[in-house]
């Protein structure tokens, strides 16, 4: 077996767990596979190389494979998170970066699942990292996520329209979100009406 081949395979081993983890409830079954075609339209909009493009799909499918470690309780939870519950959840983000570290052809990915939640004004989660500091592929998969948990059902929460949650991204721009993801998404957003197909 050559080793890209065994990359591959494991690769797409990981992109499973990444799904079954997502798909303890219907809520968050398939969210990292929308994030991906949203980052990679994203990215498409902001002219990135082909290179970047494949790549964000993979990192698109894995930045969440931390919530494998999250319990079905506070998953499916449908009333607020206690703080403790909240810093379990947040929990996902180091749980996917120490899963993929051992892998050194996946370091950008791991980089990624320990940074989608860092904001551009340094109120995200688990460093506290603004601007420039993060990473900019998690600047661009923060875009992405925001957007497709916005239109999606919660189970504490119920689903918001399409063109609500595209101008609550424009309104985060330079704030929580990075301004140059924020415009390739507003780009994607008026080419697609925001609608994501999956199959």
């Amino acid at each position: 077996m050559t080793t890209e081949n065994c990359s591959a395979e494991i690769q797409a081993a990981l992109i499973e767990i990444a799904r079954a983890a997502e798909a303890r409830t219907e809520s968050t079954a398939f969210h990292s596979e929308k994030v991906a075609r949203v980052a990679h339209g994203i990215a498409k909009a902001l002219d990135r190389p082909k290179k970047i493009l494949e790549r964000l799909l993979l990192v698109g499918r894995l930045h969440n494979i931390g919530l494998v470690g999250i319990s079905d309780a506070v998953l499916s939870k449908t009333d607020k998170l206690t703080p403790q519950e909240f810093k379990h959840i947040q929990e996902h983000t180091r749980l996917g970066a120490a899963l993929l570290a051992p892998i050194p052809e996946l370091a950008d990915v791991a980089e990624v699942c320990l940074s989608h939640h860092e904001r551009w004004d340094g109120s995200g989660y688990p460093n506290g990292l603004a601007g420039t500091e993060i990473p900019r592929m998690a600047r661009l998969i923060s875009v992405a996520d925001s957007y497709c948990a916005m239109i999606s059902e919660r189970p504490h929460r119920d689903s918001l329209p399409r063109a609500v949650a595209a101008e609550i991204i424009a309104e985060e721009h330079g704030k929580q979100l990075c301004p140059e993801c924020v415009d390739g998404f507003l780009t994607w957003y008026e080419k697609t009406d925001g609608r994501i197909d999956l199959f």
